[in-house]
């Protein structure tokens, strides 16, 4: 199982759709808080999200959306999860998976910022003032600690073109040193 890890706009999204390509299926655990926050009626904004996901771990531990997130996660074997947050996380998937390895993804902040306006998604930050929240409650979390412990680091501080390229060959890489058999796509 591949585990990707980075601070917001690092690119981890662009990320995952080039290891789709390769075969890889693909975990959000972002996804998996937005679930759970539409089922509690949470509005979908970064700092709501954000406060229910820390009520969410402070009431069920640190781990609690790599264990919410597990169930959808069908065949380990060929799985990008995105969206590791913290060290116990990282220990969760390490126990309950085998082979597990985690990629951290690293941009600057000017370079990040830059990409999260662009998105536009619904429940992202659109000024510095957020932005700057945002970094904070995610290292909060543990964050920088799961990026310093990551088994492969990958900068994205050039064009995606060549992001994408140097993605192909990181997966390349891993694929090969640790014998990942992809099923052929369909």
């Amino acid at each position: 199982m591949l585990i990707i890890t980075g601070m917001p706009g690092s690119g981890k999204d662009e990320f995952v759709k080039v290891a789709k390509e390769f075969g890889f299926l693909d975990v959000h655990m972002g996804n998996t808080v937005k679930k759970y926050a539409n089922e509690n009626n949470i509005e979908l904004t970064d700092r709501t999200i954000g406060a229910f996901a820390t009520k969410e771990r402070n009431n069920y531990g640190m781990d609690i959306w790599a264990k919410r997130t597990s169930a959808y996660i069908k065949d380990p074997d060929i799985t990008i999860v995105d969206g590791l947050r913290n060290y116990e996380e990282l220990l969760y998937f390490k126990d309950y998976y085998k082979n597990v390895f985690v990629i951290a993804v690293f941009a600057n902040a000017d370079d990040r910022l830059d990409r999260i306006i662009k998105r536009n998604r619904e429940d992202d930050l659109h000024d510095h003032t957020g932005f700057e929240d945002r970094d904070s409650r995610e290292l909060s979390w543990g964050i920088g600690k799961v990026i310093s412990l990551a088994d492969y680091m990958i900068v994205n501080d050039s064009t995606l073109d060549e992001y994408k390229k140097n993605v192909e060959l990181l997966l390349n890489e891993v694929i090969k040193r640790h014998n990942i058999k992809l099923k052929p796509k369909n």
